[in-house]
């Protein structure tokens, strides 16, 4: 059985999610979601997204990975992880 390869080009995104201080974008590939999300210097969740969520926590599952500055992400029943 073979494995199939997709090429995702990250200037064209599929749909791309607004707010305050940064943006989400979302890349559909063969039924499956990636999002990359962009965070410009002061953006904070409790601040900028959990009034559009109304959540004070994002629950949404996450594989991070930063590829400049620092990330701190709160979750519920755990204590913050410290990415940078």
């Amino acid at each position: 059985m073979g494995t199939a390869l997709q090429a995702v080009q990250l200037d064209r995104p599929d749909e791309v999610r607004p707010f305050p201080l940064g943006r989400f974008e979302l890349y559909r590939l063969g039924g499956h979601e990636l999002g990359r999300a962009v965070y410009e210097p002061g953006w904070r969740w409790s601040e900028h997204v959990s009034p559009i969520a109304g959540n004070p926590l994002c629950e949404a599952g996450h594989f991070r990975l930063v590829l400049a500055g620092r990330f701190r992400a709160p979750a519920p029943g755990r204590c913050p992880e410290r990415h940078r």
